[in-house]
């Protein structure tokens, strides 16, 4: 998908992201909780990058958490990060915005934290390889990168079967599913789970593990 379509797309969905991601994403909310459980226990001013941040869903799990955190919210659509203004506007001071496509834009450096939320499964398999040494150049060391995504299994049969149990659960909600699943065809190139570790391996990271999986959408964390 062109970039045009890419900003496009999610300056619709930018007033109802996250009801929508309610209604097509299974147990969203639950791997909001999730996330927030998987950022470090000691409050400290962590420099946090949300990459890809939309409204900024990831980022106020960060502010909710620590008292001093300093979060920079990267985004290539200008209605996203209004709403992020806007949906964060009690946090002023706490964190900043960045308009700009992060395979082209620095993302800048020196993070305690990097989340991606949604985001890197818009990459190609060779981009998303190469992107995962510039987000350990940007991490600091013993920094953490968490990722919420979608995935695919390494059996076709079972990925298929997760794309059918993914369509009944947004059928259940009210959605379209085949509308989805073809945007998603379109625009999206998931990975797996081993192809995504390797990778992390690859550009430097450790301890990377799975912390949860529900058809084709996952949680997962590495350090540098």
């Amino acid at each position: 998908m062109k970039n045009e379509q890419v900003i496009e797309h999610f300056r619709s969905q930018a007033n109802d992201y996250e009801q929508l991601m309610v209604r097509i994403i299974p147990q969203y909310l639950e791997q909001n909780r999730i996330i927030f459980d998987l950022l470090p226990e000691q409050d400290r001013g962590y420099r946090v990058l949300d990459l890809g941040c939309g409204n900024g869903v990831l980022s106020e799990l960060v502010l909710r958490k620590y008292s001093t955190p300093h979060v920079v919210g990267f985004d290539i659509t200008e209605g996203m990060l209004k709403a992020y203004a806007k949906k964060l506007g009690a946090y002023a001071g706490k964190f900043e915005l960045k308009r700009g496509d992060f395979l082209k834009d620095p993302v800048g450096e020196g993070y305690d934290i990097i989340l991606a939320g949604l985001t890197l499964h818009h990459l190609t398999w060779r981009q998303r390889k190469e992107f995962y040494k510039t987000l350990g150049a940007a991490l600091n060391r013993r920094g953490l990168f968490v990722a919420r995504d979608i995935i695919i299994d390494q059996d076709p049969e079972v990925t298929r079967d997760h794309y059918a149990r993914w369509k009944n659960f947004m059928r259940a909600q009210g959605e379209d599913p085949e509308f989805w699943y073809a945007k998603h065809m379109e625009k999206d190139h998931p990975v797996t789970l081993s192809d995504h570790f390797s990778w992390l391996r690859e550009a430097g990271f450790s301890r990377a593990a799975c912390h949860w999986r529900l058809h084709n959408f996952a949680i997962t964390a590495a350090e540098k």
